[in-house]
């Protein structure tokens, strides 16, 4: 495919793409936030209810209150308490049906008399039990239909009775008010029913109350009665049908839940057209591409040209191409930045180069200090004297660790070693120094799986902390036995040496000025060479990354915890592969 079908592709098929998705994310976005919102109102409606409940329950009460005073001082008869029941009766009008007094004695009085005068047996019975079962405290019934409810002959009411008692305790009667449910929730869900919603009541026992949809609308908003008779098979049917709903509690003697379900469904509805313009805008869309391809197309392409080019003599090694292009825009900086770059790449090769030699002369000089001619004098020395005093087998063996670490010290042939090879030659380096010091110190290694012991490490990294440990640790301490512990383990992908001693440790001052020498913003000032010179060479070898952790306080002895990469990797491997 040539460049210029290229282009007409990447101007055309992702500003489409763009615009499509551009437009399905707006409207995502505006159908989320319908929703949020939806939920918010539909949360706050439900709350606005069972306060507006709560607030009528407790005038209720009151009213309550306020006629058991009168029954009190009349002695449950006489015309200030029909006064007082017709006079609730108006001021409730909206719900309270009735208002009805039973005296101990049987004798009922009541408003409107043409009901309580027809008082039905069963409930009578029903205020008898209910006010008998409360002891006292006013308490709604379970729903019951009754033919004063304003819903019809069949409507929801409930029964609110509290039991009366004289200052002696004795019992005068029962006091009991008529509510109209259907009333009740209409009056309650007022706020609730301006929007397009349905408001449910449940009882106690989650039995569905009524329900009442939206003022001023003749037809059901999202459900029928048929659907939500009890308050588990509306959440469910809700919840398979994916209707938004709010569920409100009341936590007093009612125990009633109120359930507010809204539509979402008709606010979607009004996106449609978006659609619609969103193809539009995708046509004119790739029409204006079209256009600007014709108008760019030349001083596009052939810039790119010049720049491929230039980039295949660059990934043949030719680190001397140029580009030469001339124009005053983001190609000529382009090309511009490209000169730089080779010239910067060929720039960094050197450096590399540099580097290299660098980190060998280090790891020599490293390498030789380690075997100096004063440890060389001191083991022979050691060795002269057991000649005289120690058994032919001790200085035998004494000979063979000193041949072995002199081999693995010299030998050039891998800057890596094994794991296990570079744990051995340090057993070697302190079982020298043990008899050389007649067994003043302990030694303990930790075992190492065969999968970490076959790990590649570079060579010599743990002998010269373990000899800083050693004379500078170990030496000092009177008073006790040393003891150097080294532990192996593999920490958040890394491998981890730990080289930890019983000494006399570090100063907060002098352990300052190690770690600011390990981060290469101190000078060390004599301090640890040999821990330095480690700490560098894996710097130099693996990357930044690596190195060696110090942790010490007086009398607390020494922690150096050395960090190496698990796998075989190194940052010169990495280095001669960039060169290639």
């Amino acid at each position: 495919m040539s460049s210029r079908n290229k282009l007409i592709l990447l101007l055309v098929v992702p500003g489409t793409l763009f615009v499509l998705i551009v437009t399905q994310i707006a409207k995502d976005y505006a159908l989320e936030f319908l929703r949020e919102t939806q939920n918010e109102a539909l949360a706050g409606m439900s709350d606005q209810v069972v306060h507006l409940i709560g607030i009528y329950n407790n005038e209720l009460t009151y009213n309550m209150l306020e006629m058991e005073e009168i029954i009190k001082q009349e002695g449950g008869q006489g015309d200030r308490l029909y006064e007082a029941m017709r006079t609730v009766a108006m001021i409730r009008a909206d719900f309270v049906r009735g208002v009805v007094y039973i005296a101990a004695d049987g004798d009922i009085t009541g408003y409107p008399i043409t009901f309580w005068g027809n008082f039905s047996a069963k409930e009578e019975a029903l205020i008898h039990e209910q006010a008998e079962r409360s002891r006292g405290v006013f308490e709604w019934s379970n729903t019951i239909r009754s033919d004063i409810g304003r819903s019809g002959t069949f409507g929801p009411t409930s029964i609110v009775t509290k039991t009366v008692f004289d200052t002696g305790g004795q019992r005068l009667g029962y006091l009991a008010f008529l509510v109209d449910l259907s009333a009740f929730l209409e009056r309650s869900a007022a706020f609730a029913g301006a929007y397009e919603t349905q408001t449910l009541l449940y009882d106690r026992e989650d039995r569905l109350i009524d329900f009442m949809g939206a003022i001023n609308v003749t037809t059901p908003v999202l459900i029928s009665e048929e659907q939500v008779q009890t308050l588990s098979s509306a959440l469910s049917y809700f919840r398979s049908e994916g209707i938004y709903h709010s569920v409100g509690t009341m936590e007093a003697n009612l125990g009633w839940k109120i359930v507010v379900v809204g539509d979402v469904e008709k606010l979607e509805s009004r996106f449609e057209p978006l659609s619609q313009i969103a193809w539009a805008i995708v046509l004119f869309g790739a029409l204006g591409f079209l256009c600007i391809y014709v108008a760019v197309s030349w001083w596009f392409t052939r810039p790119v040209m010049l720049l491929t080019k230039g980039i295949r003599k660059v990934s043949k090694g030719d680190l001397d191409s140029k580009l030469h292009i001339r124009q005053q825009d983001e190609f000529g900086e382009l090309a511009v930045q490209f000169n730089r770059m080779t010239a910067t790449i060929k720039a960094l090769i050197v450096d590399l180069q540099a580097t290299e030699e660098a980190k060998r002369k280090s790891e020599m000089q490293t390498l030789l200090s380690q075997i100096n001619p004063h440890f060389l004098y001191n083991t022979l020395n050691t060795i002269d004297m057991m000649v005289d005093f120690s058994p032919k087998r001790e200085l035998h063996e004494m000979i063979n660790v000193l041949c072995r670490l002199l081999k693995y010290s010299l030998d050039s042939r891998s800057e890596e070693r094994t794991l296990e090879d570079e744990l051995q030659y340090t057993k070697n380096y302190l079982y020298i120094q043990s008899v050389r010091y007649d067994n003043r110190f302990e030694i303990a290694v930790s075992p190492v799986s065969e999968r970490l012991g076959a790990v590649k490490v570079l060579k010599l990294i743990l002998q010269p902390i373990v000899e800083n440990a050693l004379f500078h640790g170990l030496h000092p301490l009177e008073g006790r036995q040393g003891r150097i512990d080294i532990e192996v383990e593999e920490r958040n992908g890394d491998l981890a040496l730990t080289v930890r001693d019983n000494g006399v440790g570090m100063s907060a001052d002098r352990l300052s000025t190690l770690r600011g020498a390990l981060s290469g913003m101190e000078e060390a000032d004599g301090i640890g060479i040999g821990v330095l010179n480690v700490h560098r060479r894996i710097r130099l070898y693996y990357g930044a990354e690596y190195g060696l952790a110090v942790d010490s306080a007086v009398d607390g002895g020494t922690t150096i915890t050395v960090t190496l990469p698990l796998g075989n990797r190194s940052l010169a491997a990495d280095k001669e592969r960039l060169i290639r």
